[in-house]
C-alpha cells in the first residue's frame, strides 16, 4: 500500500480540508508540481488550483489567488492567503 501524507487546508478564518491522501497538486511560478509522501521538505508560495488525491480516490480541489505551502515529512500544511 501506498504511504500517506496528511494535508491540512485553511484559509484566515477556517479549515477547509484536514485529511489522509496520496498527493498534493499545485502550480508555483516555476510550474506544475506534484508533491507525494517522501517529498523533500520545502516552502513555497503558490497561486492557481490545489488538488488533494484522497485515499478514498476522490479528488478535492479548490482554486486560490495566492497561498503558502509547507511540507515536512509527510505532512502538507497549505494556507490561502487570498481566495
Amino acid at each position: 500500500m501506498m504511504e500517506k501524507l496528511k494535508v491540512t487546508v485553511r484559509n484566515k478564518t477556517d479549515v477547509l480540508l484536514e485529511t489522509e491522501c496520496f498527493s498534493v497538486s499545485m502550480a508555483n511560478e516555476i510550474g506544475p508540481f506534484d508533491i507525494l509522501a517522501e517529498h523533500a521538505n520545502f516552502v513555497s508560495i503558490f497561486s492557481g488550483e490545489i488538488v488533494v488525491g484522497r485515499v478514498s480516490g476522490q479528488k478535492w480541489k479548490t482554486k486560490c489567488e495566492r497561498g503558502i505551502v509547507r511540507v515536512v515529512g509527510n505532512v502538507v500544511d497549505v494556507v490561502i492567503l487570498e481566495e
